[in-house]
């Protein structure tokens, strides 16, 4: 006799997750596991905060380092502009225009420029997992956390806890 599907979660990145009124189905990228329900004390969500803070301590550095290098090019480009007004007032040199429009092109690159770390790194995303408490302690499974599949994990979980606690 074939297990009756009592819920079921896709996140549509790989990972699904069944219940029957007898086991839990789990299928990831890279594995495939089945629990039994009498074996399986509670279920929940557990959301990797402390990485994704770490993350973001990272990623915030380095956009300030980023910043820093726009900075100093407009620095040197302000610093630039003020030495070849001083040149063209003295009128020492004629020099002195074409070392202005040099200082104001190194201020427009220095306004437009983006570090290019920056684009090879991407924002920090919450780390999720459907995480299982058994005798043995407890298992986490990662799955794609967002909006739609929010509400639906947690209309999952709802139906596991309703489930256990009708088995006992």
């Amino acid at each position: 006799m074939e297990d009756e599907i009592i819920a079921e979660f896709n996140d549509n990145s790989g990972f699904n997750v069944k219940l029957t009124n007898e086991r839990i189905y789990l299928k990831s990228a890279i594995s495939e596991e089945t629990f039994a329900l009498r074996g399986v004390h509670g279920v929940g969500i557990y959301d990797d905060v402390e990485k994704l803070e770490k993350e973001l301590e990272a990623y915030n550095l380095l956009l300030k380092q980023g910043d820093v290098s726009k900075y100093v090019i407009m620095a040197l480009g302000v610093f630039s502009i003020i030495g070849s007004l001083f040149v063209i007032s003295e009128e020492q040199s004629a020099g002195g225009p074409i070392f202005l429009i040099l200082s104001l092109f190194i201020c427009y690159i220095g306004y437009n420029f983006k570090n290019p770390q920056l684009k090879k790194i991407t924002k920090p995303e919450l780390t999720s997992y459907f995480r299982l408490m058994l005798a043995g302690g407890d298992r986490k499974f990662l799955f794609n956390k967002n909006k739609e599949t929010s509400i639906r994990i947690a209309d999952f979980i709802n139906k596991v806890e309703a489930t256990l606690t009708s088995y006992k």
